[in-house]
């Protein structure tokens, strides 16, 4: 390895590079001894060089290249150059160069070693600093990148799962580039539209990585159906298996049922939810329940709120930061006259959220702003978006039917279900009732094969999740080839409705889960059959012939 305190002496007089290298020598500093410019640019490659003291006038030139060449490829190590009284004229000149310092002819040795000594120790302390900030620069560049993909991703994952409705309107007001808090609405099968805002713990990136694992999750409940206590659960049990036990989410989740001409509302640890009657007037949802993440899964209260749809002209939610710190005219305002300012102004949300901003105060000097996140639901706009999806449901003319057998290793295939949604698709079923189609068969392949064929206990998923898939699996390896199931599909025009007939080889299953309403929000096992019949028009079970019956009306 190169030395790191060379220094190389570039002069012509022999007399004087002796007495230069020797004064250096004496202080522990190894020298490179040339005499020409050709000597020295040849040197300077083979060696690490904390110093170069150079002559000026030299056999095959001046040295006022040379340090030209230096100052680009040696930018940060210190140049001195050695002269006589009669060149001081050009002092000036070698300083615009870059050159750090003189040293008068004839040298003293120990002068000379002295400043070099401090030149290398200055050229030390600066190539650290100068090496740190190239790491700073690197690892920001780096933190960069990551924050924008980050933010794409997120903000993509947002796009997705977000269904956009009419008569949702919904303004934002980030503290930052990452945003804490997340508005997603979605339609159910059933024609319901659920919407949830949540707002996590903390700003920027680690509160949008908090409320990131709930995005997929929503969409997901909410396309298989499942009841706001059930899709509560889930988003609870994805939170805290993905998410520190320190970092919470409050959310408020609201299901519009037209059918039912009821809203359901689940509100923890958000502010209140103005309710707006038809009279103008407004009511308060407060927060009944913990955000989600402070308590375990088995503790979460899936009790709803309920409402009479038709007597609700609009709603409006939104996260802390909307009425939190806020004063007008050096005086702070308490939630109640923050509520009544954001009741009178729902005519312009995103000028509200400027209003509230600017009467944002601060305990410190941080000013560190809030998210803000309003969202209105028109509901009268919203029941005619519902009504829509039932209008543009148009009759599909002719009957057909379909005879699948998956036998053996293809029963471990979960391409099935997808091909025959895509299939219907393509005779024109319209996108929630496949989607509707595709939850039904799914939960009735899942529960022939684990339960029928694979013999594995119903409640072991809720008990023992690993278990369950370590079962799964070991089954899966060993199924046989005369294991089967047998799935009919048939399309009847005159009634407009589509049947399921499916049967395993197996034992069958047990239809106890059905039977208990009361347990439907609490128990992921019994789920599936509840899901099942809550999307059908009719459910039947032979267990003599071990044959499944479902209808869905179209």
């Amino acid at each position: 390895m190169p030395q790191e305190n060379k220094v190389l002496i570039l002069e012509d007089d022999t007399s004087t590079r002796l007495i230069v290298s020797k004064s250096l020598a004496a202080q522990g500093i190894e020298t490179v001894i040339v005499g020409t410019l050709a000597e020295a640019e040849a040197e300077v490659e083979k060696h690490s060089i904390a110093l170069f003291l150079l002559d000026v006038h030299l056999p095959d030139g001046d040295s006022t290249e040379l340090v030209r060449k230096l100052r680009i490829s040696h930018p940060l190590v210190p140049v001195l150059v050695m002269t006589g009284d009669y060149e001081q004229n050009r002092v000036s000149e070698f300083f615009d160069l870059g050159v750090r310092d003189f040293i008068r002819k004839p040298v003293h040795p120990i002068l000379l070693a002295s400043r070099v000594r401090s030149f290398i120790r200055n050229y030390a302390t600066e190539r650290a600093l100068f090496e740190a900030n190239e790491m700073y620069q690197r690892i920001a560049h780096e933190k960069e990148q990551e924050e924008e993909l980050a933010h794409y991703v997120y903000n993509h994952i947002l796009d997705v799962h977000t269904s956009k409705i009419d008569g949702l309107d919904v303004a934002i007001r980030s503290s930052g580039r990452f945003c804490g808090d997340m508005i997603l609405s979605a339609k159910a099968p059933n024609g319901n539209l659920v919407v949830m805002l949540a707002d996590a713990t903390g700003h920027g990136m680690a509160a949008a990585l908090t409320i990131y694992p709930m995005a997929s999750t929503f969409s997901a409940m909410v396309s298989k159906g499942l009841s706001l206590g059930a899709i509560l659960k889930e988003l609870s049990t994805k939170h805290n298996q993905c998410i520190p036990q320190n970092r919470f989410v409050a959310a408020i989740l609201i299901e519009l049922s037209p059918a039912e001409n009821s809203i359901r509302v689940w509100n923890g640890g958000m502010p209140s939810l103005l309710m707006f009657g038809n009279d103008g007037e407004f009511t308060k949802v407060s927060s009944k329940n913990l955000a989600i993440g402070i308590l375990p899964d088995e503790l979460i209260s899936t009790k709803m709120e309920v409402f009479e749809l038709d007597k609700v002209r609009k709603m409006a939610m939104f996260s802390d930061g909307l009425i939190e710190n806020k004063a007008i005219g050096g005086r702070n305002i308490s939630f109640d006259e923050a509520y009544d300012i954001i009741a009178t102004h729902l005519d312009d949300l995103q000028d509200l959220l400027g209003k509230m901003h600017d009467c944002e105060q601060f305990v410190n000097e941080l000013n560190d702003h809030d998210d803000m996140t309003l969202a209105v639901l028109d509901l009268e706009r919203l029941k005619e978006e519902l009504k829509q999806v039932e209008q543009e449901e148009d009759v599909l003319p002719g009957s057909f039917e379909f005879d699948f057998v998956l036998t053996g290793a293809s029963l471990n295939n979960d391409k099935f279900v997808f091909g025959l949604s895509e299939l219907l698709a393509s005779y024109g079923f319209n996108k929630e009732f496949c989607q509707k189609v595709f939850t039904v068969v799914t939960e009735l392949l899942v529960n022939a094969v684990d339960h029928g064929i694979f013999n594995i206990p119903s409640n072991l998923k809720e008990e023992d999740f690993i278990a369950y898939l370590s079962m799964r699996e070991e089954k899966q390896s060993t199924i046989a080839a005369s294991d089967k199931v047998s799935i009919q599909v048939k399309w009847q025009e005159p009634t407009q409705t589509l049947e399921i007939f499916l049967s395993d080889s197996g034992n069958g299953y047990e239809l106890n889960s059905i039977n208990n309403d009361n347990e439907l929000d609490d128990l992921a096992y019994g789920r599936g059959l509840k899901l099942i019949t809550s999307l059908s028009h009719s459910f039947d079970y032979d267990e003599h012939t071990n044959t499944t019956h479902v209808t869905l009306e179209y």
